[in-house]
C-alpha cells in the first residue's frame, strides 16, 4: 500500500468512528478536514463529493465488521455453535472496533431508509450481504439436525436482527445495563424453541 492509500485509510478510520456517532450525513469533507486538520481542498481530491465520502465510509466500516464479526465466526463449528457465535460478534463489535457511537450500520440504516440513492444501494447491498450469512449459518443448523427442520429460517434470522436492534435501542439509548443480559437470555430462548426435539 502506497503513502497516499496508507493516509487515505487512516482519514477512513477516523471518518468511521465520526459517522458511527453523529451518522453518515453529519459527515462532510468540511468537517472531516476540521477534524484532522487538514485543507477541505486535500481532502475533498481524496473523495470528490460527500457521496463518495459516505460510500468509503461504509466500505471501511464493512472492513471492520468482517474483521470482528464475520472472520472470528466463520472459525467456528458449524451449526449452532456458528449461529451463537455470529450473535455475539455482532452485539459486541462496536466495542471492539472502538466505534464511540455504536454500530455504524444501525445508524445509517435509520439515516437513509426512505432516501434513494447510491449511498443507499451501497448500504443495502452490505446488509443484504450479513443477512445472507446468518441466514446460511442458520440453513446449516438446520441440515445438520441441529435445529428442528419444521424452523422458519427466515423468521429466525429477522428475530436475530430484532434482538440486535433492542439490545442498542436499550443499552444506549436508555444505558440500562442488564439489557445485555436480557437479550442473550432471549437468544437462548430462540436457539431453544428452535432446536431439534
Amino acid at each position: 500500500m502506497g503513502k497516499g492509500e496508507n493516509t487515505k485509510s487512516m482519514i477512513l478510520d477516523r471518518a468511521v468512528q465520526i459517522a458511527s456517532v453523529q451518522g453518515l450525513e453529519g459527515l462532510t469533507i468540511g468537517s472531516l478536514a476540521d477534524e484532522l486538520g487538514m485543507s477541505k481542498s486535500g481532502l475533498f481530491a481524496k473523495f470528490s463529493s460527500k457521496e463518495n465520502l459516505q460510500i468509503d465510509v461504509l466500505r471501511k466500516g464493512s472492513e471492520f465488521f468482517r474483521r470482528f464479526v464475520l472472520y472470528p465466526t466463520l472459525k467456528t463449528k458449524p451449526g449452532i455453535t456458528r449461529i451463537r457465535n455470529a450473535f455475539t460478534n455482532w452485539l459486541e463489535w462496536s466495542e471492539k472496533s472502538s466505534l464511540p457511537g455504536g454500530c455504524l450500520f444501525l445508524a445509517s440504516s435509520s439515516e437513509f431508509d426512505d432516501k434513494p440513492g447510491i449511498v443507499r444501494d451501497h448500504l443495502r447491498k452490505i446488509q443484504l450481504s450479513w443477512h445472507s450469512s446468518l441466514k446460511q449459518f442458520v440453513e446449516e443448523a438446520k441440515q445438520m439436525g441441529e435445529l428442528d427442520s419444521k424452523t422458519n429460517v427466515e423468521q429466525m434470522v429477522q428475530e436475530i436482527w430484532g434482538l440486535v436492534l433492542s439490545y442498542h435501542f436499550y443499552n444506549r439509548l436508555l444505558e440500562d445495563k442488564s439489557s445485555e443480559k436480557r437479550t442473550k437470555q432471549c437468544f437462548n430462548d430462540l436457539i431453544k424453541r428452535n432446536s431439534k426435539p
